[in-house]
């Protein structure tokens, strides 16, 4: 009778193993998170997934997004280090400074991003140049001092001869390039419309040479001086004829 009821017992208990093993869906399906347990995930919508919410994510840094276990954008540590130049701040990549003390000695934070000093203004070792030189984008350049007159020297008409009348402009002028850091000048030579082209391109070359010379005489160099003609291109007052203004030398830097 035992023995009878042993065989009864070990039958029933296999029965219900063999009920229970095929009522378990195929994974990745689920009724439960049991069923999921194996794979150390959870059951979600009748599947196995990574997760469900956060608490499932333990890694650092990771959180639940579409049921998988993702990094939060820009988290960062010992052993996933944040790209270029960014730094690792508080666990998030950030820019790769924040102030001037974040830099090297020779550097300083532009917009996030440690950049090599100027050689002079707000940002460099010394804001100021030394004298005759003035910061320009963060360099020190030469300062040249451009002599000009403070109009242009005007000539008779078909007169290429520097009248006494327009001869104190280049006086005042000739002192000037007898100074410290002068810029190289252009005369440039100009006429009216009265005449063709090519007589007025060759006026126009007289009158700047006129010039050259008067300011020659009276102590300049002549590497300071490049006289030119521009004929009757650039007129000061437009119109056809004879107009006073455009018969005249200006001076430009080059």
């Amino acid at each position: 009778m035992l023995m009878l009821r042993s065989t009864v017992f070990s039958f029933a208990l296999s029965a219900l193993l063999l009920c229970l093993n095929a009522c378990t869906p195929p994974y990745p399906k689920c009724d439960s998170d049991d069923h999921c347990a194996e794979k150390g995930e959870v059951c979600v919508a009748n599947f196995c997934k990574q997760c469900r919410d956060d608490n499932q994510c333990t890694v650092a840094g990771q959180y639940c997004s579409s049921n998988q276990c993702t990094y939060k954008l820009g988290y960062c540590d010992d052993s996933r280090p944040c790209s270029g130049n960014q730094k690792c701040r508080d666990n998030m990549c950030g820019a790769e400074c924040l102030d001037n003390n974040e830099c090297g000695s020779d550097q300083y934070c532009d917009e996030g991003s440690c950049t090599s000093k100027p050689e002079c203004g707000p940002n460099a070792n010394k804001t100021e140049c030394s004298s005759g030189y003035e910061c320009e984008s963060g360099k020190c350049v030469e300062r040249f001092t451009e002599c000009r007159p403070s109009e242009p020297v005007y000539f008779d008409f078909d007169r290429s001869n520097v009248k006494r009348s327009e001869r104190s402009k280049l006086d005042g002028v000739a002192e000037c390039f007898k100074g410290d850091h002068v810029a190289n000048m252009t005369l440039g030579g100009h006429t009216d419309e009265e005449g063709d082209v090519s007589y007025n391109l060759a006026l126009g070359e007289e009158r700047a040479n006129s010039v050259r010379k008067y300011l020659e005489r009276v102590g300049v160099s002549s590497s300071l001086l490049n006289p030119v003609s521009y004929g009757e291109d650039r007129p000061a007052v437009n119109g056809a004829g004879r107009q006073p203004k455009n018969r005249r030398v200006e001076f430009e830097a080059r």
